[in-house]
């Protein structure tokens, strides 16, 4: 199966038709983080699915989809074309339609495949025609997601896989499987017989049981030693992680305790730290803080007021005192300026100097006094002087009832001054004491915040550091917490396992002799009856035909694990070219599956391959049994990688994809290598130079700009070819 083309219709990113040819070598579709690289894998992913009708919303693109007015549809769908005895195509592909503006369905999913019979096009089942072409035990060595997904032997049933398919040993199976049965017929026949005959049944009798027993106990032994063999096997791959990993186990033992310590003292300092403002502002007085401030300022306003109360009053004394020397003055003088007593000042009173008036005549001396004589204007003036008078009365009067009264009548100024010297002193000193109570104590929360927030730069910083170093080892967190006694643990388990082993294999070789000599013993009686001895070499028979097709199934299963390691040497020199690259041994364990190592020339195990190295080490026998399945299955197949080179540097990703383009083997790279930042635009930009000296054809995919970086419905991917 070789791909020619791949047809993407509004999968995801992929918006409307997009199309790519493919070489019969090394095709490289190059994009930046986010460009559509693992979207293209899934795609492929999605066609190669016959597991049922597995159409998803999530695959509809999001742009396709915005477009969509009520009552329109169109299309998801991906296709490939390709080459397997003459062009055949598949193609998986679902409606979509919009309902409503929140509802979309699909429908209409069909998974079709076409060939060419002499000038007319057939279809067929999508998953039948893939399944013909390129069946689902070949598939799972065709699509790889990063670098974690290259070792095949990953999995505990893979290397049953592998040999079932391309050694031919289910042949074998079958016929171990037969003549084991017909083998065991033969004994249970044979056996029946030899106690049947008078001559030697009690002899096969007591053989037979004897024979049962040692039988029991071979299945016994084996059982146990295939336990303890496992056990071995375990406590090997454990105590090898950790003698591998003591440094970075020891690294994290020492992180771990110092994460331990922080976490100790962010629960002290927690605790140091927290406050309860709202009942200290109460029930501590808190809410005195400032009072001290303001005790001062109320003092400095109290004596104020209370100095300028005195001044007042001084003033108001000395004010009072100057009016009355004044008035004895006034009395004293009228009294010597004349040698006559005054009439009272109300005589002739107010009526009878208005009647005089009225009646113009002078009734105290009877002279007439008409309007307009000097009598009658003396007696008007006399009446205003008389109303003066007694308003100057009523005025003096009143005066002397204000002046009579206090100028504070009230001791609101003395009680403040009261309260002011109550508020000083020891209340004073109690409440500064709060004050200072409360800003040693902020001051002391303050400073155990920044302690703490210290704290969790340093918790988080070594969390951050403890992640990295469980990533960087590939082992788990548990493995890591293993003690130097848990050490001395496996090692003491491994060696108790190892001698019961060695007891066991002592025992089972023990027991085995014991069978064959009882066996030979059966196979040496004389039976009178010859249909007797007839069945005897039957079971002889059976029995070495049996042992043989055995043998010939380990034996075949060796040669393919020999084949599959020469075969993957011959790459891993090719991809390593002017670098160290060792030698592969595919080890067989003791479940049955295999296991992938690295060898130095010198017998040495390479415990720990750089990234670049393991991942070249893992494409290697995927390319050998690509290579096996050409020659053994007489059929090609790609192999398809997304971003399998994550851990190379720019050297080595140069070499790698050269020697690549030069191997006969179609090999699809989805990748980010090959881009660089030019320098003047700030952009990611094609490495022409590489590029240019590869002969393979090349792909750039990536977003249409501009984009809403937080709308999914505005992203396309595009791709251009390059090459």
């Amino acid at each position: 199966m070789i791909i020619k083309d791949i047809k993407i219709n509004n999968f995801r990113s992929y918006y409307g038709n997009n199309h790519l040819s493919l070489s019969k070598g090394l095709t490289l579709v190059i994009g930046d983080n986010g460009d559509g690289k693992t979207t293209l894998f899934e795609a492929l992913e999605w066609l190669f699915d016959t597991t049922g009708e597995n159409r998803k919303d999530s695959h509809i693109s999001e742009k396709r989809k915005s477009e969509l007015e009520i009552g329109e549809s169109d299309e998801v769908s991906v296709s490939i074309t390709f080459e397997h005895d003459g062009e055949k195509e598949i193609e998986k592909r679902f409606t979509f339609e919009r309902l409503s503006k929140d509802n979309i369905r699909t429908r209409d999913y069909k998974f079709v495949g076409y060939f060419i019979e002499g000038a007319e096009r057939h279809s067929i089942s999508g998953d039948r025609l893939l399944n013909m072409c390129f069946e689902p035990v070949i598939r799972k060595y065709c699509l790889f997601k990063g670098e974690n997904e290259l070792n095949v032997f990953d999995n505990e049933t893979a290397l049953k896989t592998l040999v079932d398919t391309f050694s031919g040993i289910r042949d074998f199976d079958k016929l171990v499987e037969l003549t084991s049965s017909f083998e065991q017929s033969s004994a249970r026949a044979a056996n029946r017989e030899l106690q049947n005959d008078k001559k030697v049944s009690n002899q096969a009798k007591e053989l037979n049981t004897q024979l049962n027993d040692v039988t029991n106990d071979i299945q016994s032994i084996k059982t146990e030693l295939t336990q303890k063999r496992i056990s071995i096997s375990d406590f090997a791959a454990k105590l090898e992680a950790l003698e591998k990993n003591q440094e970075t186990s020891e690294r994290y033992q020492a992180i771990k305790e110092r994460i331990k310590g922080l976490k100790d003292k962010r629960a002290k300092l927690s605790a140091l730290s927290s406050c309860d403002y709202s009942t200290n502002l109460l029930d501590e007085y808190w809410i005195l803080r400032s009072f001290p401030a303001i005790i001062k300022e109320f003092s400095k306003k109290v004596s104020a007021l209370s100095k300028e109360k005195r001044r007042l009053d001084k003033q108001e004394t000395e004010r009072r005192a100057k009016e009355a020397g004044e008035r004895e003055a006034i009395s004293k003088i009228q009294k010597l300026a004349n040698d006559a007593v005054p009439l009272p000042w109300n005589l002739p009173d107010e009526a009878t100097m208005k009647e005089m008036i009225d009646d113009e005549i002078c009734k105290v001396c009877g002279r007439p006094a008409p309007k307009g004589s000097e009598a009658h204007e003396f007696m008007c003036n006399k009446l205003n002087e008389y109303l003066s008078h007694i308003a100057a009365e009523a005025n003096k009067n009143s005066s002397k009832e204000v002046d009579e009264k206090p100028l504070f009548p009230n001791s609101f100024i003395d009680e403040l001054l009261s309260r002011q010297i109550k508020l000083s002193g020891d209340t004073e000193q109690e409440i500064s004491s709060i004050a200072t109570t409360i800003s040693d104590r902020l001051e002391f929360i303050t400073k155990r915040k920044a302690e703490l927030a210290e704290v969790e730069k340093q918790l988080q910083e070594l969390e951050t550091e403890q992640n990295d170093l469980l990533m960087q080892s590939g082992l788990s967190a548990e493995l890591l917490d293993k003690s130097i006694s848990d050490l001395r643990g496996f090692f003491d388990a491994k060696s108790r396992a190892e001698s019961r082993v060695s007891e066991l294999e002592t025992t089972l070789k023990f027991k085995e002799s014991a069978r064959a000599e009882i066996q030979e013993k059966l196979s040496q009686l004389e039976p009178t009856s010859s249909m007797t001895q007839v069945y005897q070499r039957v079971h002889t028979a059976f029995e070495r035909i049996t042992k043989s097709f055995s043998n010939a199934k380990e034996q075949n299963i060796n040669n393919f694990l020999q084949m599959l390691e020469t075969e993957s040497n011959k790459y891993l020199q090719k991809l390593n070219k002017n670098d160290f690259y060792g030698i592969i041994r595919i080890r067989k364990t003791i479940n049955n599956s295999a296991r992938i190592e690295l060898y130095s020339d010198n017998g040495t195990r390479i415990e720990n391959p750089n990234g670049a190295l393991k991942t070249t080490m893992y494409m290697s026998v995927l390319f050998a049994i690509s290579q096996i399945t050409t020659l053994k299955r007489e059929q090609d197949y790609p192999l398809i990688f997304d971003a399998p080179t994550s851990s190379f540097g720019g050297f080595k990703e140069d070499t790698f994809y050269n020697v690549i383009d030069t191997i006969d083997k179609q090999c699809v790279i989805v990748t980010k290598d090959l881009l660089n930042i030019d320098k003047t635009t700030g952009q990611k930009a094609l490495d022409f130079d590489t590029i240019n000296k590869l002969s393979c054809s090349v792909y750039r995919i990536e977003k249409v700009e501009p984009f809403n970086d937080k709308d999914l419905s505005t992203i396309q991917t595009v791709v251009k070819p390059i090459r």
